[in-house]
């Protein structure tokens, strides 16, 4: 039996309460033949896009022994699993129970934590402003929603054709 470590992201409404996630857990590691040694619950964190159409999940950390012909039908079977979003599973054959604990305890500080939840973060960072000349995207939008009312082309193109010498016809 080889040693392994999985993380699985569960569903939030799911695993709001540690105790649905643990049960899930090992209802799988018990058809999987496996030995639990660790398991922890992280915290709810914001994905980095959609997976099963949920923006958050709660992520849970588990050490187990298993068979290695029992990882595949246990992948498996947390595919076919409502309430899991993801996993992932690694071996860790190199980690002592003490490793487990400490690598269970040093979670890194939330991302969400570290820069606020203010309006003007992102996934990729800060926002930057799209029109860095001052131009208001309001306006120019309002702008060519009159010029198709009008069925003609915005006073911007107008402008252009002239100064390019053409005759404009209005």
């Amino acid at each position: 039996m080889n040693q392994y470590e999985a993380m699985f992201v569960f569903d939030p409404t799911f695993g709001a309460t540690f105790e649905n996630c643990e049960t899930e857990i090992r209802r799988l590691m018990t058809r999987a033949e496996a030995e639990i040694l660790l398991c922890q619950r992280w915290d709810e964190r914001r994905l980095a896009y959609k997976i099963k159409g949920r923006k958050r999940g709660v992520y849970v950390l588990v050490y187990f022994k298993a068979p290695t012909d029992k990882i595949t039908p246990l992948e498996r079977d947390a595919q076919l699993s409502e309430q899991i979003l993801r996993l992932l599973v690694l071996r860790a054959d190199d980690m002592t129970l003490e490793m487990m604990q400490q690598a269970a305890a040093a979670r890194a500080e939330s991302p969400e934590s570290e820069r606020g939840d203010g309006d003007n973060w992102s996934d990729r960072g800060p926002s930057r402003n799209r029109y860095p000349d001052s131009r208001d995207r309001g306006a120019v939008e309002t702008e060519h929603a009159a010029a198709k009312r009008r069925k003609s082309p915005p006073k911007q193109a107008d402008e252009a054709v002239t100064e390019a010498g053409a005759k404009v016809v209005e």
